[in-house]
């Protein structure tokens, strides 16, 4: 008899809401690879294992939906944006509860880190075997997003306040954590200059 074999339902969520004020323009629309940074994210996780995909949107809504194709996607309005990430989860796992949707877990990533590829979103996603596991990225010796985080964490993550992430949520469950190589989870794009840099070797 064969055994049974887990399929992770998992959703994925986009954090896109903030207003990139080191960058001095709207970092989520700045181009990659023929679209924005925020569209090629997005196409990834498209392609991906994910079952279905929210936005987070704050600053600049307005101007991000005129540039993106949100085909296929539920997007979600953080009014709070200004407290930070910590409220964007809360937000994407709020609407989630009480829209009554069920998975075994979501998938937080950014629009900053473009070098991650659809490859690296699905190892995550299918390492997901059960809902009491947390699976994030790991480069230089730290933990980050993007991360899968199973709904048994879906309480704690609505309850996240402020800029505080969900890497203290990681670190209080240690036990539970799987650890996935992310060699170019580190580069996130945080000003003009490092964008630059990385525009003229990865993203043209």
């Amino acid at each position: 008899m064969s055994a049974n074999i887990f399929n992770p339902k998992v959703a994925a969520v986009v954090l896109a809401a903030g207003d990139s004020k080191r960058m001095e323009a709207i970092k989520q629309l700045l181009p990659w690879q023929g679209s924005t940074l925020l569209g090629h994210v997005l196409s990834q996780l498209r392609q991906s294992d994910a079952c279905d995909l929210f936005l987070v949107l704050g600053a600049y809504e307005t101007e991000i939906l005129k540039n993106i194709d949100t085909t296929n996607i539920r997007l979600i309005r953080n009014d709070d944006w200004t407290r930070g990430m910590g409220s964007s989860i809360s937000k994407a796992i709020d609407f989630i509860g009480k829209n009554q949707l069920v998975y075994d877990g979501v998938l937080l990533a950014v629009a900053d880190q473009p070098l991650i590829d659809l490859d690296h979103y699905n190892k995550l996603i299918n390492s997901c075997i059960n809902n009491k596991r947390i699976i994030a990225s790991c480069y230089k010796n730290d933990l980050g997003v993007p991360t899968v985080f199973g709904s048994a964490y879906f309480g704690e993550l609505q309850s996240l306040q402020g800029d505080t992430g969900a890497k203290s949520i990681i670190k209080k469950h240690l036990d539970q954590l799987i650890r996935m190589d992310a060699p170019y989870g580190d580069i996130d794009l945080d000003t003009k200059e490092r964008y630059e840099r990385f525009y003229s070797t990865h993203g043209k």
